[in-house]
């Protein structure tokens, strides 16, 4: 297994990931295409950067990561609009109640109260064959590390409230906290922060 900065061609394999592990949720919804180009712009943002574990050339794992939300929102917005419209709008057209999701999500990192300096875990995922190896806490030490590395003092990630399983991997990360609770898309989603730099979740003995 080898740990390797995300890549747009990376892109389909990281949607497929979001896809398995979110079904039903609104990005989800949006379809495969619409994922693919959402994180090939990810990948290409000067504002964002990303893991991958690789098996191959099956990537196996992911985490991305936004060093600045707002910034990396406005550049996708402007830059990439045409990309991630067309998938959109087709799915739209099957579902027209997801044209008050996209509309709500545009005003997503105002919720989060964003602070100087701070990092956010956007996304962090493993296929199902990969789970419960120790590959989570692995990835989540390595993304941490590098946010740190690049100039961040804190970091925040969401977690929907009903996810009791990533709740309770994330809540034994040193000094991590919940610090709001947001409506997103129709569900309800805890803001966890924490202050870099952090003695981690693969780090600690035992």
């Amino acid at each position: 297994m080898q740990l390797t900065p995300f890549a747009p061609e990376h892109a389909r394999q990281v949607a497929e990931i979001h896809v398995e592990g979110q079904d039903g949720t609104f990005l989800t919804q949006l379809g495969l295409d619409f994922l693919t180009a959402l994180y090939a712009a990810l990948a290409g943002s000067p504002h964002c950067f990303g893991q991958v574990l690789l098996d191959g050339d099956t990537v196996a794992g992911v985490g991305v990561v936004a060093l600045d939300t707002t910034q990396l929102f406005s550049e996708i917005k402007r830059r990439h609009w045409h990309r991630l419209g067309w998938p959109a709008a087709r799915q739209v057209l099957r579902h027209p109640t997801l044209a008050a999701g996209i509309a709500q999500s545009m005003r997503y990192p105002v919720k989060l109260a964003p602070q100087p300096g701070e990092a956010e875990i956007l996304f962090m995922g493993l296929r199902r064959s990969y789970m419960r190896q120790g590959l989570a806490p692995q990835l989540v030490d390595t993304l941490l590390d590098e946010a740190y590395r690049r100039g961040c003092s804190s970091a925040r990630t969401i977690i929907d409230r009903r996810n009791r399983a990533i709740r309770w991997t994330i809540a034994t990360l040193p000094g991590i906290y919940v610090d709001q609770e947001i409506e997103v898309n129709g569900r309800t989603m805890l803001v966890y922060r924490v202050s870099l730099p952090t003695a981690g979740l693969g780090k600690r003995p035992g």
